[in-house]
Parts: structure tokens; sequence; C-alpha cells
């Protein structure tokens, strides 16, 4: 190969890794796509989809989400909430720790890294009906918690799988009916979770 071809191969593949890295950041073997744009087609059905929650959310949908504010347990899969009995509960305490923690490291890292602005800080048209919190929105801290917890009570309780995991997915939805965060948060954070509970130790309940 001449040292024209080499240079320009080398150019070439410092470009495709540039590229790489613009759509998908690492952290120690974790990873999630950058935000998207503003401007872009994403960027946009972002904020639609915000406004068509708002405009039809009801007083309940906004109760709920805000009852899941400070995200746990009890208030996540509790009995209040028809998932785990006060027995599983017992069963999930130090699980849910393990869980809880990981995904709040991980989550944290990210949102530092992107510094997404809050939907509502960038459009004011949105009011959320949840406590506005300060820290950046990409991604979703409680999609990432929420679902990594749903994923690892899946694997501990198999047999109310369907129910947990539905569950799980619904504390993503109400961050955006709440108004917190983008579609593209949560999406993020359910990936993220994947990821913090692959791999991990969790012995099931019969």
């Amino acid at each position: 190969m001449s040292a024209k071809n080499f240079i320009s191969l080398v150019l070439f593949l410092s470009f495709t890794a540039t590229q790489a890295s613009a759509r998908e950041v690492h952290f120690f073997g974790y990873h999630i796509p950058s935000p998207p744009v503003a401007g872009s087609s994403e960027y946009d059905q972002d904020f639609i989809k915000l406004h068509e929650l708002q405009d039809h959310r009801t007083p309940e949908q906004c109760a709920s989400a805000k009852a899941q504010s400070t995200l746990s347990l009890e208030n996540g899969f509790g009995p209040e909430t028809g998932v785990l009995t006060e027995s599983e509960m017992k069963k999930a305490k130090v699980l849910s720790v393990r869980v809880l923690s990981k995904a709040a490291v991980i989550a944290y890292y990210f949102k530092k890294k992107f510094n997404r602005p809050r939907p509502f800080k960038t459009d004011t048209t949105l009011i959320p009906c949840v406590p506005k919190l300060r820290d950046p929105a990409y991604p979703s801290g409680h999609s990432t918690a929420g679902y990594a917890l749903a994923l690892a009570l899946a694997k501990k309780f198999p047999y109310k799988k369907a129910l947990i995991l539905q569950q799980g997915f619904q504390i993503g939805e109400n961050r955006l009916i709440g108004g917190a965060h983008h579609p593209t948060d949560v999406a993020a954070g359910r990936k993220l979770a994947e990821q913090v509970v692959r791999g991990m130790i969790i012995t099931r309940t019969h």
C-alpha cells in the first residue's frame, strides 16, 4: 500500500470512528445513542408527543406520575400498585438496593455527559404536573432505574413477569405524562436498563 493510500485509509477510519462516537457514547461497557439534535425530525417528534400527552392527560394520571417522583421499590412495585405483595417486597429489598444504586450511578454519568435540558426548559408551553428536577434530562433516571428494577424483579419472580415488566414500562410513561422528560430520554433509559441488569446474579423465587 502506498503512503498516500495509507494516509487516506487512516483518515477514513478516523472519520468513521468519530461518526460512531457521535452516535453512541460508551462508559465502562454501557452505551446509549446521543440525544437527537435540535431541528431533527426525532427532536421535533419529542415535543409533538409531549404536547399530545399534556393536552389529554387526566388528574388521575398526573397523581400517579407524581406519586413516583422519588422512585422506590414501594411506590414502583409495592402492594398499592398491585404488583408485589408485602412478602415479595421483603424478598426483593436487597435486590432493589443493588439495582437502583447501580442504575443511578450509570444514568448520572450519561446525564452529565449529554447535559440535555429538560423539555419544559426548552419549551415553556410545556407545564409539568410533577416536581421539576434540575438535573439534565437524558437519559431518564426514572426510566433507567424503574425498567432495570422491573427486569431484575421479573427474573426473581418469573410467575409475575408480564405484570412486573408492564409496570416497569409504565414508570417511564409516567415521566412523559408528567412532562418531566422527552420520549427519547425514556427510550434511552430503557436501553440502559437492559445493560444494567445484564450479568447480574439474581436468585429466583418460586
